[in-house]
C-alpha cells in the first residue's frame, strides 16, 4: 500500500486517461447529459436555447462525475498496486439512451461501464498475497461508488442553501443514478466486479445507494445532516484503518 511520496510518484508515472478511454468517456458524457436534460427544453413549449443551455450544463456535470469518479478508482488502483483502466459499454450507453427516450427522461439510467485491473508486478512486490487479488478489485470498483456518494451528497448540501438551483439538483440526481446503476451485476459494471470479488462488499453497496437514496433525495433537513453525519464517520474510520 503506497502512501505520501510513493504514492504521488506512482500518479506522476501511471495516472491519465488513455485514448481508447476518452474515446468512450466523451461521447458519454454529452449523451448522458442529454439523458438528463430530455426534460428541460422548455415547460409549456419548446426552448431550443433553454435547453440547450440545460444541455450544455448538465453535460458538465456528467463531466465532472465521470472524470472524478474514475480519477478515484485510478489513484485508489495505484495505491494497492493496480492499474485502472476505463472500460466503455457501448450496448448499455445504447440502451439507456433508447430507455431515457422512451421514457421522455423519466428513467435516466448510467450504464457507461466500468473499470478493469490488472496488476502492476513491481509495486505489487512485498505485499500480502502478491498476486492479483479480486478482492482488491471489487475495492476499486466500490470506491468509484463512494466518489458519487460524496459528490450526490456535495451537490445535495448545494441544493438544500440553492433549492431551485438546476446544477445541485441534477448533480444530485445524475451522480445518485450513476451510483445505483453502477450497483448492478451487470456485464462491464462495477456492481459485478463488486459481487463476485466480495459479497459482503456488495451487499453493504446495495444497502448504502439504497439509504442515501432515501436521505438525499427526500431533500429534508434531517435527511442531509444524517448523510453528512455518516460519510464523516466512515471517512474517518477509513483514514484510520488506511483503507
Amino acid at each position: 500500500m503506497a502512501k505520501g511520496e510513493e504514492l504521488r510518484a506512482r500518479m506522476k508515472d501511471y495516472f491519465s486517461f488513455e485514448k481508447q478511454e476518452l474515446a468512450v468517456l466523451i461521447p458519454a458524457i454529452f449523451i448522458t447529459g442529454f439523458m438528463f436534460s430530455i426534460r428541460d427544453w422548455g415547460e409549456t413549449s419548446f426552448q431550443f436555447w433553454t435547453g440547450f443551455g440545460n444541455l450544455i450544463v448538465a453535460s458538465i456535470i456528467a463531466g465532472i462525475s465521470f472524470f472524478a469518479r474514475f480519477s478515484w478508482q485510478k489513484i485508489y488502483a495505484l495505491r494497492d498496486g493496480y492499474l485502472a483502466e476505463f472500460k466503455g459499454w457501448w450496448s448499455g450507453i445504447l440502451v439507456a439512451f433508447v430507455i431515457a427516450l422512451i421514457t421522455n427522461g423519466r428513467v435516466p439510467m448510467v450504464l457507461v461501464g466500468g473499470v478493469v485491473t490488472s496488476l502492476m508486478i513491481r509495486h505489487r512486490l512485498g505485499e500480502f498475497r502478491y498476486g492479483h487479488s479480486y478482492v482488491d478489485g471489487a475495492k476499486i470498483a466500490f470506491h468509484g461508488i463512494v466518489a458519487n456518494i460524496h459528490l450526490a451528497l456535495l451537490f445535495a448540501i448545494g441544493l438544500y442553501f440553492s433549492p431551485n438551483s438546476y446544477v445541485f439538483s441534477t448533480g444530485l440526481m445524475l451522480n445518485w443514478v450513476m451510483a445505483l446503476c453502477a450497483a448492478f451485476p451487470l456485464p462491464q459494471t462495477d456492481g459485478l466486479n463488486i459481487y463476485f470479488g466480495s459479497r459482503g462488499l456488495y451487499y453493504l453497496t446495495v444497502i448504502m445507494v439504497a439509504v442515501f437514496g432515501i436521505l438525499l433525495l427526500t431533500q429534508t433537513k434531517i435527511g442531509l445532516i444524517l448523510a453528512v453525519f455518516i460519510v464523516a464517520v466512515a471517512d474517518i474510520i477509513s483514514m484510520l484503518m488506511g483503507a
